[in-house]
């Protein structure tokens, strides 16, 4: 039937499914890779090329897709890495909105033979490009401002993060080509705050060797009733400079982002809700002086907000979460490492009324985070998808039973450093008393309880070695566990939607928990780092019950062998991630079957592999010519 489909209907099935499984689906045969060839499936389609291992007539043909998204990474300079680029521009240029050169050794004149083709860009990407920026000409040539202003006009997203040479003059140049740009970027940036120090006095004249707060308002002033979105994280900008963007006429901020900039204190904050009234989007991540107080501003002047970050900002107490139930319209909130944050406040903030449009909380490192407030936020807000409680250290199975009962929405899950989650709390069962697991496990033998049953009597789960004594096989110790009633799925399987799971240094998990619980047909991201209990039985389990793995961290699991790899790397074709590193029973025939079978992989870490050779990394690197990042630290 696959072979007598039209193209069209293909097409149309292709759009319900997974980017995963439409690659997959595209190999099938030729009439399956034309229809997922089609525009309208192209949207969210990002080209990665690495320009140094990127052919010409492979970039001809991907002229056929007519994706919207490119991303060009490792440009080196050289002749070929610009002849690739031109050519993707060229093929690809008419169709793109989308364009990140993000970390380029572009030139100036490579820059302009890439411009004029593309002329639909709705979003720009030149953040890390120092190089383009080095010697202040960008754009100076009056023939190539005028070809960037024709090309570019269109662009509404524009991001100049982390550049170092980055001057008013070359700035204005710019914005001046790119007069509808609605969200900017300047993140990591070095911004004077005074005038320009060559130029003592001087209020507008645009200094050609640093980027001036002052040409920041100047542009802030004539972009204002357009621009709605600024990024000015880690740029070290005083609470002042706060106080008088916000006062800037004619400006209206719908997303700000002043992350890392440590001097603003709850007085900047209040000045700056009061006058950008229409605020839905504020990340003060890593502002220190900020109390409970900023948020008491927030609700009182900017109640529609819709993101909050409050991570790593410290001075956070109780009354910051309690009264987070004034925000109705509060959609993504992170109180990562904000250690006072307890409880009983949690639940007053988000289970005092109803929250409809709440999706996403971080609660990492919030270690006074208890069961109870899992429990009541399960009641209260089941219609979450992501939840991140790493390194809530109190929280233990009752939690998992909860998330597992009460979100059936969830797409993302961390219980990472989470210590006192066990087989039981991802397998949806209560844990027997000891006497309970002596008495189940002797039936299960045909044998008769004896109060002297020995060690073999804690049932948390049987070891291997209790297993023996017991005389019961591995399959019946699952099903004791499992107890499947009438098929239903229980513990962590109901997630069905869930696509990213981190069980990280949840060392109590053992081969019957993973080997059970860990069947999803959707997941793309699993994490079992440092869960010691981890062999290749469990590999072998992940490899059968989750086609659809893109990224394993399987980090510091001392059991994993080669032969629970292998199995991986051959069952999961669609990795393009994976994390082995600090496990010593791994040798080169990891390697050897890695290069064999991971043909997508982009990122491997190997690092404090003992048992691995640089020989047999150089012949993975020859074989994968384009694994993007390979981590391989103190492999002999």
């Amino acid at each position: 039937m696959a072979t007598t489909l039209p193209v069209e209907v293909i097409a149309h099935v292709m759009r319900f499914l997974s980017v995963g499984d439409r690659k997959a689906s595209a190999l099938v045969n030729r009439q399956w890779y034309e229809a997922s060839l089609d525009p309208a499936l192209q949207t969210n389609t990002v080209f990665h090329l690495l320009t140094p291992f990127t052919s010409g007539s492979t970039v001809q043909s991907f002229g056929l897709r007519k994706s919207p998204n490119l991303v060009l990474n490792d440009m080196d300079g050289s002749s070929k890495s610009n002849e690739v680029v031109k050519k993707a521009c060229q093929h690809l240029g008419q169709h793109l909105q989308s364009l990140s050169l993000k970390g380029s050794d572009i030139t100036e004149g490579t820059f302009m033979v890439i411009v004029p083709h593309c002329y639909n860009l709705i979003r720009l990407d030149l953040s890390l490009c120092n190089s383009l920026f080095l010697s202040g000409n960008l754009l100076r040539k009056a023939n190539d401002l005028q070809a960037a202003e024709k090309a570019l006009v269109n662009v509404r997203e524009l991001n100049l993060g982390s550049l170092r040479h980055l001057s008013d003059c070359v700035f204005n140049r710019l914005v001046t080509v790119m007069p509808n740009v609605e969200k900017l970027s300047l993140s990591g940036c070095t911004i004077s705050y005074e005038f320009d120090p060559y130029v003592k006095g001087s209020e507008t004249r645009e200094s050609a060797s640093v980027l001036t707060f002052v040409n920041i308002k100047a542009f802030l002033k004539q972009q204002g009733k357009k621009l709605t979105s600024l990024i000015l994280s880690k740029t070290g900008l005083p609470g002042s400079s706060l106080r008088e963007l916000a006062a800037v006429p004619g400006i209206a901020i719908r997303e700000l982002n002043i992350a890392g900039n440590r001097d603003l204190n709850d007085d900047d904050i209040l000045a700056l809700v009061k006058k950008q009234t229409g605020l839905t989007s504020l990340d003060v991540a890593m502002c220190g002086e900020l109390t409970s107080q900023t948020v008491l501003h927030i609700e009182t002047h900017v109640p529609q907000m819709q993101y909050l970050n409050f991570s790593k900002c410290r001075r956070m107490r109780e009354v910051a979460a309690s009264k987070l139930y004034t925000l109705p319209g509060l959609q993504d909130i992170s109180f990562a490492e904000c250690p006072q944050v307890s409880s009983k406040a949690l639940i007053a903030g988000f289970c005092s009324k109803p929250m409809p449009h709440l999706s996403s909380i971080c609660l990492a490192h919030c270690t006074l985070v208890r069961d109870e407030f899992v429990e009541a936020l399960g009641k209260a807000v089941p219609h979450l998808q992501e939840l991140d409680l790493t390194s809530c250290l109190a929280i233990t199975d009752r939690s998992v039973h909860a998330i597992a009962a009460s979100f059936p929405e969830l797409k993302r899950q961390s219980v990472a450093w989470c210590k006192n989650v066990t087989d039981y709390g991802i397998l949806g069962l209560e844990k027997p008393s000891e006497e309970v697991g002596a008495r189940r496990l002797c039936e299960l033998n045909g044998g008769r309880f004896s109060r002297n049953f020995g060690t073999i009597g804690f049932f948390s789960p049987p070891s291997a070695a209790e297993m023996t004594v017991c005389k019961i096989t591995e399959e019946e110790a699952i099903a004791l566990l499992a107890q499947r009633d009438a098929g239903l799925p229980t513990g962590l399987q109901r997630l069905a939607r869930l696509r990213v799971l981190d069980l990280s240094t949840c060392q109590q998990l053992s081969d019957l928990g993973i080997t059970c619980a860990i069947r999803f047909r959707e997941l793309v991201c699993l994490r079992l780092n440092m869960c010691t209990g981890v062999t290749d039985q469990s590999l072998v389990a992940i490899a059968t019950n989750v086609p659809s793995l893109e990224e394993l961290s399987i980090s510091q699991c001392y059991q994993v062998t080669d032969e629970g790899v292998t199995t991986v790397v051959k069952r999961l074709q669609r990795l393009t991630f994976l994390d082995i590193s600090c496990n010593d029973k791994l040798t080169n025939r990891t390697l050897a079957s890695i290069s064999q079978h991971c043909l997508c992989l982009q990122k491997l870490d190997v690092s404090l592999c003992s048992q691995m050779s640089h020989d047999a990394l150089d012949k993975l690197q020859y074989h994968l010519p384009h694994l993007v990042s390979l981590q391989s630290r103190l492999v002999l």
